[in-house]
């Protein structure tokens, strides 16, 4: 098995048992046992712990990344207002946690017991969903001028937050919270807000 995808094996490992049981429940040989390998063979594609743990949320912290940029598109061509732009990323960002539920709470439920360099990854994803935002509303601005007084910064961290509370609920309730649901609430709330 080439050492590529002997580590991907490895990290799903880690991750499955992370998710279902802490973080104290992935040691090297749970993580060995969980992939089915031999423990030589987990040492060989990450020295320790700590690697290997940096390594899963390197990769977590990347996807969700790159769901954030999908989910709130770069340009806004073909957009007519800021409440289509808003609503279409609520409901792909809910979307992509309800398909990968156990990568998503690895992200938005940071447990007591993680590591600092976990809490760090959840950081940069939180401040990368913010920039979005802030470069949404700046555009916002020049489709609704009545936005001109909203202040930009505390606008986007509070939908942020928003947000995030909607990750939450959509990984505890996938089957009360839907994607659509959001999108739904979504686009009645920024209707108000926008008008």
């Amino acid at each position: 098995m080439p050492i590529e995808v002997r580590r991907e094996q490895v990290l799903d490992a880690a991750l499955r048992l992370i998710t279902e049981h802490g973080y104290a429940a992935a040691t090297m040989e749970a993580i060995a046992r969980e992939a089915d390998l031999a423990k030589p063979r987990v040492y060989s594609a990450y020295p320790g712990r700590g690697p290997l743990l940096n390594a899963l949320f390197e990769r977590q912290e990347q996807r969700a990344l790159a769901t954030i940029a999908e989910a709130v598109p770069a340009d806004f061509t073909g957009y007519e207002s800021a409440l289509d732009v808003l609503a279409t990323a609520a409901e792909n960002l809910m979307r992509a946690a309800a398909a990968e539920p156990a990568a998503w709470r690895l992200l938005v439920f940071p447990a007591d017991e993680a590591p600092p360099e976990v809490r760090q990854h959840v950081h940069t994803s939180r401040t990368f969903a913010v920039d979005q935002l802030r470069v949404l509303l700046v555009w916002a601005r020049t489709v609704h001028p009545g936005l001109a007084e909203v202040d930009g910064d505390l606008a986007a961290e509070m939908l942020a937050a928003a947000g995030e509370r909607g990750l939450r609920l959509v990984l505890q309730d996938p089957d009360g919270y839907p994607p659509e649901r959001f999108a739904a609430f979504v686009r009645s709330w920024a209707d108000i807000f926008f008008r």
